[in-house]
């Protein structure tokens, strides 16, 4: 049989190892239950965190819609690309809070997730899709951006109260769970003293550290929810809008960005407080923009004449939007300072009413040198109309009459110098040419490529006939129509230089028609004009088109022989003038006979100039006339002292 020490020491390790088992027990009972709670409470830290940035991106995706609708280009294209990222993490996060976690939503949070009034999953799925519904909108929505804008914020509103909610049951969940650990921890310290001396290395201290890490993320979202909304108040505080609110009940203002104040000209502290009616020039603008705001419940893009506060008016582009601010209805105002543009349309305005009333032509082209305006001046010039003109290359008007060189010419001088000016010829659309005088100007942007060209030209097809008319009545016989003395000594002159210059011969000659005085005197002088007329015919058809034949006065004619080889060439022509003289002249009051008597000089054998030519010449006609008339000498031939 044992002894009593046996058996107490029996008994007491049996206890012993009762008692430990029991504590064994005990601790891993209470280690679970510690993990699980450990576990819970992360679950809803995180929960309390994915709302907090649901709520954040929410703010975002309605800052990254207005920015998206009421931008263009590539800053519309870089909004898009963000306002897609933001509805994506959007739904990536609420897919997080339904399904994150290792244990089912409590009843409260699942109330405000799935059901009235709050029905989050609703409202964050609607908003998304709302969202991308803004994405796939075409640019024809132009003038509902704004009320789009709007919608969004509206929208928000609700989901952000839901988020709120949410957050703040998750965090009563997680107090509720952080409750259940102190509770295990008490039991545990009444149960197992040692048991809690011999695990707490193994389970409080990771159970402290994780509640520490959990609690140090849940603070972290926090300072990045509040940093969020710093952030987005600075971006409003900067914006280049003008953003003010005022009361409904009193139309004070109770906020405004500095943008807002520089337009007015005001100091916020000034600015805040003041109604927003002293503030219009017009008090009828006022009272129209109320009207549609009872109406519309909204306003858009009106523009309103406001006045600063030295006095000065100003134009803005006005928007309006009701909504509540700290449980207050008040009403959110956006303006753009449009006086430079309302002034700019002025100008504008002038300058088409000018383009329209002047009588020169006006075209602009593009830097391909594509019609893309013409006034009406235009049209009466060249008979186009600017929708038949319209992406045409002004070209099409070219008349024929100047060479490529011309126009490559005119070309270089418009790109070296930005400006070409001068005369030239086009064609109507009937056919008819016209001379036009034309200032081409070259446009330019920073960079100094070319954008337009401005071309402006005048019709001076009657000037230019005018000159014609009276160059040639200056210049040739109103009889004959050949040139007369002033345009004889002009090319007797260029001969001369000519021939100089090339080394080569010309003759003069000198015809005196004989027997004219006679025709005048027994048919009239009607008839000698007609003779006049016939002999002028006669004389052309004996020379070649390079030739010079003019009437110096009466019954003298002159011509000038370019390019001959000694007296060869000038001896068959005055054979030939002398025998088409020697025809009848075929007159109406009847029939005339002259004969012609004809000086020749050579240049440079008889005389170097064109004066003593002419001496030369005019001498050996007068000798003939003495010697016995229809016949013709060369000066070379008179005697030395003739």
């Amino acid at each position: 049989m044992p002894d009593l020490g046996e058996r107490i020491t029996r008994d007491l390790t049996t206890r012993y190892v009762t008692v430990l088992g029991v504590l064994g027990v005990v601790a891993l009972l209470s280690f679970f239950a510690l993990a699980r709670i450990v576990t819970d409470a992360g679950d809803s830290a995180e929960l309390v965190q994915l709302t907090g940035e649901q709520r954040v991106l929410v703010q975002k995706a309605v800052f990254e819609t207005h920015r998206f609708l009421v931008s263009s280009g590539e800053e519309r294209q870089t909004a898009r690309k963000s306002l897609a990222s933001v509805l994506d993490d959007l739904e990536a996060g609420h897919q997080r809070i339904f399904f994150s976690g290792s244990r089912p939503l409590s009843e409260p949070a699942h109330e405000v997730l799935s059901a009235p009034p709050w029905n989050l999953d609703r409202e964050m799925k609607d908003f998304v899709r709302f969202g991308r519904a803004i994405l796939s909108l075409p640019d024809s929505v132009e003038g509902h951006k704004t009320n789009l804008a709007g919608i969004a914020l509206k929208a928000a509103n609700p989901l952000m109260s839901g988020l709120d909610e949410a957050s703040s049951r998750f965090r009563r969940d997680a107090a509720g769970q952080l409750g259940g650990v102190v509770t295990v921890q008490g039991t545990s310290l009444f149960i197992a003293l040692g048991l809690l001396v011999l695990s707490a290395l193994g389970v409080f201290r990771p159970m402290v550290l994780r509640l520490k890490a959990d609690f140090a993320e849940r603070s972290e979202a926090s300072a990045r929810l509040r940093e969020s909304e710093a952030r987005l108040w600075r971006i409003l505080e900067e914006s280049p809008v003008g953003v003010s609110v005022s009361r409904r009940r009193d139309g004070k203002v109770v906020f405004a960005n500095s943008r807002f104040t520089d337009i007015i000209g005001m100091s916020r502290d000034e600015f805040l407080g003041s109604a927003a009616r002293e503030h219009y020039v017009d008090d009828a603008q006022r009272q129209v923009v109320l009207a549609i705001l009872r109406r519309d419940g909204r306003l858009d893009d009106a523009e309103v004449e406001f006045r600063r506060k030295n006095g000065s008016p100003f134009w803005s582009l006005l928007t309006i939007r009701p909504l509540e601010f700290e449980d207050e209805p008040v009403n959110l105002a956006w303006i753009y300072d449009i006086t430079e543009r309302k002034a700019a349309e002025q100008q504008i305005l002038l300058a088409a009413k000018v383009l329209e009333t002047v009588t020169e032509a006006v075209v602009i082209t593009d830097a391909d040198n594509r019609i893309i305006f013409v006034n009406p001046a235009f049209t009466t010039i060249t008979e186009y109309s600017k929708d038949e003109v319209r992406g045409k290359n002004p070209s099409f008007l070219r008349s024929g009459r100047h060479d490529p060189e011309f126009y490559a010419n005119l070309w270089k001088v418009l790109a070296e110098t930005g400006h070409w000016e001068g005369e030239i010829w086009n064609r109507r659309k009937s056919g008819a040419f016209y001379a036009e005088w034309l200032s081409i100007n070259a446009l330019r942007d920073v960079s100094g490529a070319i954008t337009h060209f401005v071309a402006v030209f005048s019709d001076i097809t009657h000037r230019k006939e005018d000159e014609e008319r009276i160059w040639r009545q200056a210049n040739y016989d109103a009889l004959t129509g050949l040139p007369n003395r002033s345009l004889f000594l002009d090319r007797l002159s260029q001969a001369v230089r000519q021939a100089k210059r090339d080394k080569k011969y010309f003759a003069l000659m000198f015809l005196d028609l004989d027997g004219f005085k006679a025709v005048n005197d027994t048919l009239g002088h009607a008839a000698g004009d007609v003779l006049l007329q016939q002999t002028a015919t006669r004389l052309y058809q004996c020379m070649r088109a390079t030739d010079t034949l003019a009437r110096l006065a009466g019954d003298e004619f002159v011509v000038i022989l370019e390019g001959v080889h000694g007296r060869d060439d000038p001896a068959v022509v005055a054979g030939k003038i002398l025998t088409s003289l020697a025809v009848p002249y075929e007159l109406d009051a009847g029939t005339a006979h002259v004969r012609g008597s004809l000086g020749i000089a050579l240049y440079p054998d008889d005389a170097s100039d064109g004066p003593a030519l002419i001496r030369r010449a005019d001498a050996a006609m007068y000798a003939v006339k003495r010697g016995g008339k229809n016949s013709f000498l060369f000066a070379g031939d008179l005697p030395p002292d003739a």
